[in-house]
């Protein structure tokens, strides 16, 4: 029995070791991870027009939906960062650089760019958030008749979100 409990013991502190060697090497931020940050950032400017939005599972629906654009921002940080770094490697050392000699800016750039487009996404989503309750708050009949697709228009909320920060993407393009 003594012998169950220290091999017992010892699983338990190497697992416990395994964590904190992992949690100390942090990998770069991938696709899922940049959606998750994405929709709690939603989430957090309007929980109301969220869960009106995504519906029901919200955080999952959200996260599903937005892995191909985290990945397509992602790319497009690291082309930025890049054509920034081959323009003037030292001052892009300088400016994003924390590690030794620098060598971390690009991982740093491509982070603070992401970081930047996840709010900004975010108060994009909290301003249509208002627009739409503004407009359903003037004539509620009117705003359900013409956001609503279900039979009782109660999706008129989220239908009215999606379709503005859509319309903001459009014109951002």
């Amino acid at each position: 029995m003594k012998r169950i409990t220290t091999v017992i013991a010892a699983v338990i502190a190497s697992g416990l070791m395994l964590a904190a060697v992992a949690g100390a090497a942090k990998p770069a931020p991938d696709a899922k991870d940049v959606a998750k940050a994405q929709c709690k950032a939603e989430k957090q400017a309007d929980k109301a027009a969220f869960k009106a939005t995504y519906g029901k599972g919200a955080m999952r629906v959200c996260v599903k939906g937005e892995k191909e654009n985290a990945s397509e921002t992602i790319g497009n940080a690291s082309e930025e960062c890049k054509a920034e770094r081959d323009a003037d490697p030292a001052a892009f050392a300088e400016t994003y650089g924390t590690g030794k000699k620098g060598k971390n800016a690009l991982g740093k750039c491509v982070s603070s760019k992401v970081d930047e487009d996840v709010a900004e996404d975010a108060e994009t989503f909290a301003n249509a958030a208002q627009e739409c309750k503004a407009e359903k708050k003037s004539d509620a009949d009117a705003f359900a008749e013409a956001y609503g697709s279900n039979e009782n228009g109660k999706n008129a909320l989220g239908k009215c979100v999606s379709s503005k920060v859509k319309a903001n993407e459009d014109d951002a393009s």
